[in-house]
């Protein structure tokens, strides 16, 4: 378990961990996969996209595709993606409950997510949430341009707050990964069963009323 006597912040993933935008994401990769003739889960499962970029799947997945090829896929589906978020972004269930009730405690949020910043705070305000988070992260701070992944390192000086009074919530391997290197403990949701997650993450949720019960909030 956490003590959260000395924590002051809670740092938020938003994809997999404020809402349901895997399932989303894939089907419309699946779209613009076809259209440029190629079949997406011949090699690629909803669980491989988790924690990755549309750049870096593409180059993982798909190295034949050149790079400037994926960024234009990869620019296509953000746009596709933020006109049908009613389709392809569902909050969780007790999500906006629990995040309100979280800020009304005095906590300090924050969202650090691999989406751009610009992007992000379009999400929260679809999700309805905007009000109770202090600050965004986005890409442009906790992607690492040269891995393209999750990257927790400069997140702290960015805040002015001390990694030890921070908890990451996640449900990547990569993002618990980077929440771990960099120092921070980390609350994981964990949709698709991964050994890495479970010895990595300090804590292992699978939906909102356990991780409401980790944080002593009432069902």
């Amino acid at each position: 378990m956490i003590d959260l006597s000395n924590i002051t912040s809670f740092l938020f993933d938003f994809d997999g961990v404020i809402a349901d935008t895997e399932n989303g994401r894939y089907e419309a990769y699946q779209e613009i996969f076809a259209h440029e003739g190629y079949d997406l889960s011949s090699r690629v499962s909803v669980q491989d996209l988790v924690g990755l970029t549309g750049d870096g799947f593409i180059s993982k997945f798909f190295p034949e595709i050149p790079a400037d090829k994926a960024k234009e896929m990869v620019h296509y589906r953000q746009t596709y993606y933020m006109n049908h978020l009613d389709r392809f972004c569902r909050p969780f269930p007790g999500m906006k409950n629990t995040i309100r009730e979280i800020k009304e405690k005095g906590y300090f949020l924050a969202l650090t997510t691999a989406n751009t910043t610009r992007a992000a705070q379009s999400l929260i305000e679809q999700m309805e949430v905007a009000e109770y988070f202090d600050a965004i992260c986005g890409r442009e701070i906790c992607v690492n341009p040269v891995t393209r992944e999750k990257d927790y390192s400069i997140v702290p000086r960015h805040l002015n707050k001390m990694i030890a009074e921070c908890v990451v919530v996640e449900d990547s391997p990569v993002g618990v990964a980077g929440a771990k290197r960099a120092g921070f403990r980390c609350i994981a949701f964990e949709h698709f069963k991964n050994p890495f997650i479970s010895e990595m993450a300090d804590v292992i949720v699978h939906n909102y009323r356990e991780f409401r019960a980790v944080l002593g909030l009432m069902p």
